[in-house]
C-alpha cells in the first residue's frame, strides 16, 4: 500500500467513525444520578450562650435566571469535540465562514463546477441519499452518512477569478427540532463538517482512480531535432511519473532525481540484445555513460531533453536514437507493471 492509499485509509476511519453509536459517544461515560440530587440545608446548632457567628456571602451561589435554567444538562450536553473540516482533495481549501471548501480547477476537460456537480451527484447515489437539484447546488433529505434524519443544503458557488468553486453545507432541519429541541451550534458544526468531510473523501477516491487509469493510459512523444528535444503530449505531472518508471527499464540507473527542478541523473549502462527484444522495443544503442533528463514544463504539455554530466546537450544523432526507443516505450503501458 503506497503513502497516500495509506493517508487517505486513516481519514476514512476518522471521518467515518462519526456513524457508529452516536447518542453513546455524545454523552459522558459515568451516570446521571447527581441531577435528582437536592441540596438540603439546616439551620446551624448555636449552643446555648454563644452568639451566632458573621457569615460571609462573598461566595454564596444566586439562583440561576430563567435563561439559564434552559441550557442542557446531564444526558443531553454533548461531550464530543468540534469536528475539524479537512481538505482532503488535492488542492482544496477551507472556507473563513461558514461549513465548505474551496475546490481549484485540475483538470481542463470540464468546468470545475460541472464536475463537482457530477460527483456531488454520484456521491448521494452511492449514499442512498434523497436528494434533489436545486438553483443553488443540491438539497438532500436524510443524512448520507447514516446520522438520524436531517436536511442539508449543499451550495455551490463559481469564482472565475480564482478559478475555483467553494462547496457549502448547511444543515436547515434536523430531528431534534421535532422534539422541540434547539439545534447547538456545535452540534450543527459537527453534522455540517461530517458531511462536507465524507463528500471529499468520496470525490477524493474517485479522483485517485481516475488518476490511475490515466496515468496508465499511452503517451505520445515526438522528436522535434530542430529543438534539440522530445515533446511529450502530457502535463508536468503525468511526464514526469511515466520517465522515472520507464527509465530504469531502459537499462538507466536513476542516481538523483528533483521534480521540482525536473531533472533526472542516469547511469546507462546498456542491455543484451535478447533483454531488448523480450521488451519488444528497438535496441537503444547510445555510449556508456552518465546522462541528466531535464523535463521542461510547457502547460498542457511538456519537453525531454538530454545532456552528458557536463550538462552538454546531446547530439541529434543521440537524441534520435533515444527518440526511437522512447516513442514506443511511453505508448506501451504493459510497461508500468
Amino acid at each position: 500500500m503506497n503513502t497516500n492509499k495509506m493517508i487517505i485509509s486513516l481519514l476514512a476511519v476518522s471521518v467515518l467513525a462519526g456513524c457508529s453509536n452516536p447518542e453513546k459517544r455524545a454523552q459522558a461515560n459515568r451516570g446521571f444520578e447527581y441531577e435528582d440530587a437536592s441540596l438540603r440545608t439546616a439551620a446551624l446548632m448555636i449552643p446555648a450562650g454563644l452568639e451566632a457567628p458573621t457569615f460571609n456571602n462573598d461566595y454564596v451561589i444566586p439562583k440561576a435566571s430563567a435563561l439559564e435554567s434552559q441550557g442542557v444538562t446531564g444526558k443531553d450536553v454533548d461531550v464530543r469535540p468540534p469536528t475539524q473540516v479537512l481538505p482532503l482533495v488535492r488542492g482544496s481549501q477551507i472556507l473563513e465562514s461558514g461549513t465548505g471548501l474551496w475546490f481549484y480547477q485540475q483538470r481542463l476537460d470540464q468546468p470545475l463546477q460541472q464536475e463537482l456537480n457530477t460527483a456531488l451527484a454520484a456521491f448521494f447515489k452511492d449514499k442512498k441519499a434523497d436528494a434533489s437539484e436545486t438553483a443553488l447546488g443540491w438539497s438532500t433529505n436524510g443524512n448520507p452518512i447514516g446520522s438520524p434524519k436531517q436536511r442539508f443544503n449543499w451550495q455551490l458557488s463559481a469564482d472565475e477569478v480564482r478559478r475555483a468553486v467553494s462547496l457549502q453545507v448547511t444543515l436547515v432541519e434536523s430531528d431534534a427540532a421535532s422534539k422541540q429541541k434547539p439545534v447547538l451550534a456545535q452540534t450543527k458544526q459537527r453534522d455540517e463538517a461530517s458531511m462536507i468531510n465524507a463528500f471529499s473523501l468520496a470525490y477524493q477516491r474517485e479522483l485517485t482512480k481516475q488518476q490511475e487509469l490515466l496515468d496508465r493510459s499511452p503517451i505520445q512523444l515526438t522528436l522535434e531535432s530542430t529543438q534539440g528535444r522530445l515533446l511529450v503530449s502530457e502535463g508536468y505531472d503525468r511526464s514526469w511519473k511515466r520517465l522515472v518508471t520507464l527509465l530504469p527499464k531502459l537499462g538507466f540507473e536513476l542516481t538523483n532525481r528533483q521534480q521540482a527542478l525536473g531533472y533526472v541523473d542516469v547511469e546507462f549502462d546498456g542491455m543484451r540484445k535478447g533483454k531488448w527484444e523480450d521488451l519488444k522495443l528497438p535496441a537503444l544503442d547510445i555510449p556508456e555513460q552518465a546522462y541528466r533528463v531535464q523535463l521542461g514544463d510547457l502547460g498542457s504539455q511538456s519537453s525531454i531533453t538530454f545532456s552528458d554530466k557536463n550538462k552538454v546537450p546531446v547530439s541529434n544523432e543521440v537524441l534520435r536514437k533515444l527518440s526511437n526507443t522512447l516513442v514506443p516505450a511511453f505508448e506501451r503501458t504493459d510497461l508500468l507493471r
